[in-house]
């Protein structure tokens, strides 16, 4: 059995509706399958109900975008209660952030010569999150670029001419809120972090006592190495191990459902968290 606890959907910035995602994990038999958009719980309804349906063990998540003094962190939260009011409006005070954050960016474009509008962008979301994919998916679709990558790698990355820098929870307050909302907190693809591992330790050390309780080691992000090193990390700290492929679909094709990497399946061992979640898996 195939499992994978961190996808995207279209209603932030992935390019396949929830129930679509569903689809394709009863296609490709991934039995267990965790919506984690980006700072929103729009899709998890949908999500968790057409997952019932296939016979697919759909956790309900969230990504929560947070910044520390090393840069951005990701926080994931593994079932999380619904509609929990704190969590809830928290995620809208960023949403909204990210909103005005588009349109300075679109501001930035234009007077690069980007004729693209709000109401393009608009266009490539299904959902209440527009994000910097759909807005590289807008500038592709008009013609100033070959694909969406260039038009990240150009415009939009950090230190690109309309990169613009949003709010963001300290990583701190994230966790603790994940916890409250019945979730288990998991740092996110650490190799992202893109520090050593004595820092990386730290800054587990200070999520701990906010109730930290897994580490994403198998991500489409880690070196071989980088597993070992995460492995023993989750272990020291009595970490859940877990696994996600980061699918978005389209928008990063080169991500597929069940795989951390090409033709390397994320282990079932990634599965052990679903029983303090209170699942069950479905034949």
């Amino acid at each position: 059995m195939l499992i994978d606890l961190h996808v995207h959907s279209s209603v932030s910035d992935g390019s396949y509706s929830p129930a679509q995602l569903i689809d394709v994990a009863a296609e490709q038999g991934i039995g267990v399958i965790a919506l984690c958009d980006h700072d929103t719980t729009a899709g998890i309804t949908d999500f968790t109900r057409y997952g019932s349906i296939k016979h697919i063990t759909a956790i309900p998540g969230v990504e929560i975008s947070a910044t520390w003094e090393n840069g951005n962190c990701h926080i994931l939260g593994l079932g999380i209660s619904n509609n929990h009011e704190p969590l809830e409006s928290t995620l809208v005070q960023i949403r909204e952030a990210r909103s005005n954050r588009n349109l300075r960016i679109i501001k930035k474009l234009n007077s690069l010569g980007i004729g693209i509008t709000f109401e393009q962008v608009q266009d490539m979301t299904e959902g209440d999150i527009i994000a910097r994919p759909h807005i590289a998916r807008a500038i592709h679709n008009s013609g100033y670029v070959a694909s969406v990558q260039e038009a990240f790698d150009r415009f939009l990355a950090k230190g690109a001419p309309a990169y613009v820098d949003r709010f963001r929870l300290d990583p701190q307050p994230a966790v603790q809120l994940l916890h409250d909302a019945g979730a288990i907190p998991v740092l996110a693809h650490p190799s992202q972090l893109q520090v050593g591992i004595d820092v990386l330790d730290g800054l587990i050390q200070r999520l701990k006592p906010c109730g930290l309780m897994g580490l994403e080691v198998y991500t489409p992000y880690s070196s071989e190495i980088d597993i070992i090193s995460y492995t023993t990390i989750a272990e020291k700290h009595n970490l859940f191990v877990c696994g996600g492929s980061d699918f978005h679909g389209e928008t990063k094709p080169d991500h597929r459902l069940g795989y951390y990497q090409t033709g390397k399946p994320i282990p079932e061992q990634c599965a052990e968290i679903i029983k303090s979640l209170k699942l069950i898996v479905n034949g």
